[in-house]
């Protein structure tokens, strides 16, 4: 951004695209299991694969849950702005998780915050979701947001504006260049210094199939630009993702099938370019936030370059 800063600095957030990780906070991941996975379908057929095969389940889940190599920090220096975090609590601390507990979120907040203390002239939004745990209550949530506000205050975009309110050389100046999201709306409701979870909104094809995802990632465009105005309270996410089936998994049995997410991603990720140029050839709008897994291993750079060269020409 503070190269572009001469060619952007006078449109708002939502008349950009920024690029994002899905899943961003599963460059780690420990043998813990997040708080009460079972009944999950996918989950499911893990322990019986493992049981297949004779492995312990870890072996099995970790490569299909780690959805990133890089860790935020990295992935915030590759260019990356938007973050996914799910958020867990595991009785003593908020950590991040997939399938299985990552590090404490603390640990990831701090290492963004630090970014953007070193480099003031960008903006990132990051969202805290899929609150989970066996017993949450207010207290462990009040926790979380007390965390929060305590790591990146001053620097916070308060909800009390939205995104037509500030150019993104205003939001640079006053140095409130941090959104952050926490899904759940009765904990931030007197604390406009955080964004309800609403604030993103959300699409993903929920498929393992390149065709599939594209199809359902055009219709997602085509909705996106068919808006008669965009609005200023929200953004639109879209998801470059191919996610596992129970399917998926037992195939993985078989030679020649991906064996984990980022095989899985590697194909997804394959088509990125073609998409966007065809997006882009017909003039419209790819999105706000564009997500993508393993995003060191795609073209996720360049398709945003790509799609800011009608604004800055």
């Amino acid at each position: 951004m503070e190269e572009l800063l001469p060619y952007i600095s006078h449109l708002h957030l939502f008349n950009l695209t920024l690029p994002g990780t899905h899943d961003s906070a599963t460059f780690i991941l420990t043998s813990a299991l997040s708080p009460d996975p079972t009944g999950n379908p996918v989950f499911n057929s893990f322990i019986e694969v493992a049981e297949k095969l004779g492995i312990p389940l870890q072996d099995v889940i970790t490569p299909w849950a780690m959805a990133q190599n890089r860790s935020l920090y990295e992935q915030a220096q590759d260019g990356m702005r938007y973050f996914d975090i799910r958020a867990a609590y595991n009785g003593t601390d908020w950590c991040s998780y997939h399938f299985e507990l990552g590090l404490p979120i603390y640990t990831h907040l701090s290492a963004l915050n630090s970014f953007l203390l070193l480099h003031p002239n960008e903006i990132m939004v990051i969202e805290i979701s899929h609150l989970a745990s066996k017993n949450l209550t207010q207290t462990n949530l009040n926790l979380l947001r007390d965390m929060v506000i305590s790591i990146f205050n001053p620097i916070l975009y308060p909800r009390i504006h939205d995104f037509s309110t500030t150019t993104i050389g205003d939001m640079i100046t006053t140095n409130q260049r941090v959104i952050v999201t926490l899904s759940d709306d009765t904990t931030i409701m007197n604390y406009t210094q955080l964004w309800y979870g609403s604030s993103m909104i959300n699409s993903y094809a929920n498929s393992d199939s390149l065709p599939q995802m594209t199809l359902y990632n055009w219709q997602q465009v085509l909705q996106f630009n068919s808006l008669p105005s965009l609005p200023t309270s929200a953004l639109y996410k879209l998801s470059w993702t191919l996610t596992p089936q129970v399917s998926t998994i037992f195939d993985s049995l078989l030679p020649h099938k991906p064996k984990s997410l980022k095989s899985l991603a590697d194909i997804g990720n394959s088509g990125l370019t073609g998409f966007a140029s065809a997006v882009l050839k017909k003039k419209w709008k790819l999105c706000q936030l564009l997500l993508i897994d393993f995003q060191e291993r795609s073209q996720i750079m360049q398709v945003i370059f790509d799609s800011l060269l009608p604004t800055i020409l």
